[in-house]
């Protein structure tokens, strides 16, 4: 008989525990002011995007994360470190991100107004709290963490937007599609896996998952890579090269000829659908065969590609997908 009451007090403690902690953690947050917007538990642990309670606007409201175990804060985001009036999103808590068997925390903020942009944060939960990456995606935004069937680490689909403005206003301007998952360096870096196709002009490994199929963006960026519409791209550029140099003599065209008509970006475009699946000594053979010469305007251009390319947060990543297919 006393083993049995054992039996079930250890039980009704076990069940009251978590709701101990989540009790623990609403007293922390009333004691400082703060009201929950959204909150996700795992184990021990609560992750809380918190405000400043009754706050009238965004920018008084002071969001931010606090990471609580069994109650306790043990973490939080700090308000004066971002801008004012930014927004946190709680999007996995307890998933492993980064492979290594470990639970980690994924969360983002988004600026607003006119910084727009979006960083994203990767914590591990156990065995100790650290930082494993942080993604400043800019207005490209980036999404979840996606499980691939066979994968060892969940990727996120986003786009590079270092070109935005080069060669095109910044709705107009091509951001390529990168496929990521959490490195060893405090970043998220390139899935080569994903990213490096066998060919030139051929789509990159991901467009072959049933995920590209479901999302309407990436769909939309494999399809670019079909036969057919390669050339169609190619044949409009030559035609559209061909026009402006009609109506002048070389020497007396300048970048904005050129950046008016939208021949610079479709033309970076398809350089970039090159150099992201690790073909850019392609692209620049690509280039020959559609802009032949070394006119001052196709000079720049080269030297304004490669100055994109080379301040993209992914540079490195970029050199290793060329490397790997020398």
């Amino acid at each position: 008989m006393g083993c049995a009451k054992f039996l079930i007090a250890f039980a009704l403690a076990l069940a009251l525990a978590p709701r101990a902690h989540a009790q623990d953690t609403k007293e922390w947050l009333e004691s400082q002011g703060l009201e929950a917007v959204d909150t996700k538990a795992f184990e021990e642990f609560d992750a809380v995007v918190a405000r400043v309670k009754g706050a009238a606007d965004a920018i008084a409201a002071q969001e931010r994360v606090v990471i609580f175990k069994q109650g306790k804060p043990v973490w939080q985001s700090n308000p004066k470190e971002t801008d004012p009036g930014s927004r946190w999103t709680l999007r996995s808590v307890g998933r492993d991100l980064d492979g290594d068997g470990h639970p980690d925390i994924h969360f983002s903020s988004f600026t607003g107004g006119t910084n727009c942009c979006t960083t994203h944060h990767v914590y591990e939960l156990k065995p100790r709290l650290r930082r494993l990456a942080v993604y400043s995606a800019g207005a490209v935004g980036g999404g979840d963490f996606l499980d691939v069937p066979g994968r060892k680490t969940p990727i996120m689909i986003s786009a590079d937007d270092s070109s935005a403005n080069a060669f095109a206003p910044y709705a107009n301007s091509y951001f390529p599609v990168m496929i990521l998952e959490v490195g060893k360096r405090g970043r998220l870096e390139f899935a080569i896996d994903l990213m490096q196709s066998r060919l030139p002009g051929q789509p990159p490994p991901v467009c072959s998952l049933a995920l590209a199929s479901s999302n309407l963006w990436l769909k939309e960026r494999c399809a670019e890579y079909s036969g057919a519409r390669r050339l169609a791209r190619t044949a409009e550029i030559k035609s559209k090269l061909a026009a402006i140099k009609s109506g002048r003599a070389g020497e007396k065209l300048s970048w904005g000829d050129y950046f008016s008509n939208g021949v610079l970006a479709a033309v970076s475009a398809e350089m970039n659908r090159y150099t992201y699946t690790g073909h850019g000594n392609a692209g620049m053979n690509w280039l020959e065969t559609v802009w032949p010469g070394n006119d001052e305007v196709k000079v720049r251009f080269v030297a304004t590609l490669r100055q994109t390319q080379a301040k993209s947060a992914f540079a490195e990543d970029l050199k290793t997908l060329a490397r790997d297919n020398r």
